[in-house]
């Protein structure tokens, strides 16, 4: 798969998936009526990601990053680059981009942002998630923060299509302490799930629509 950059950007500019993607790769409770009324959006911390892609040898990418081990709801998972707002960004895509350049030394003026997925909220960390999705034109060159960043990850987005890479088990959250049944992908040995799953899923069905 090789990216048309403006057709994707005007699907992008199309009434989103959203929850009905989300859905698809969400843990078992997530969408739970009970669990939907305890989120306060108005008290949630704003962050934002950058989903990049980049081609190589004929084929679309993606970068995802392993989180350090840290006490902390998400240590050690599997994410895009990306983190809360400052007071000094001027945007939430400014916060996507300098999050990037932070986490794996990838420079902004090498990203195209392409457009907007929907907005994903994440109850253990209670954050509010604005999706970049970002297009380098040829493969990138990492730098990583080794204090945030284990390391990174290349994943072909063909990959995400093969059922065969996706599955269902328990995981746990909150420094092992919740128990969490979801869907996720499983690439490479890397498990994928929550909310980057549900990320990769609403791109995938908007790339395919």
């Amino acid at each position: 798969m090789l990216l048309n950059t403006d057709g994707l950007k005007q699907k992008l500019k199309q009434p989103l998936p959203g929850v009905t993607s989300h859905q698809k790769m969400a843990p078992r409770h997530r969408f739970d009526e009970s669990s939907e009324k305890a989120n306060r959006l108005d008290l949630a911390k704003n962050s934002a990601v950058l989903v990049l892609l980049f081609p190589e040898k004929g084929k679309l990418k993606t970068v995802l990053i392993k989180r350090s081990e840290y006490e902390g709801v998400h240590s050690g998972q599997i994410s895009f680059p990306g983190g809360q707002y400052g007071n000094t960004d001027k945007s939430f895509e400014t916060t996507a981009l300098r999050e990037t350049y932070e986490e794996i030394g990838v420079e902004k003026d090498k990203i195209q942002i392409i457009g907007q997925l929907s907005d994903l909220y994440i109850p253990p960390s209670n954050f509010l998630v604005k999706v970049f999705v970002g297009y380098a034109a040829q493969k990138p060159e990492y730098i990583p923060d080794t204090k945030e960043v284990q390391s990174v990850i290349e994943v072909n987005i063909d990959e995400f299509y093969d059922s065969q890479n996706k599955d269902e088990k328990d995981f746990y959250s909150t420094f092992g302490k919740i128990k969490v049944n979801a869907p996720y992908y499983k690439i490479n040995d890397i498990e994928i799930w929550g909310a980057t799953a549900m990320i990769v899923t609403e791109l995938l069905d908007i790339l395919k629509s």
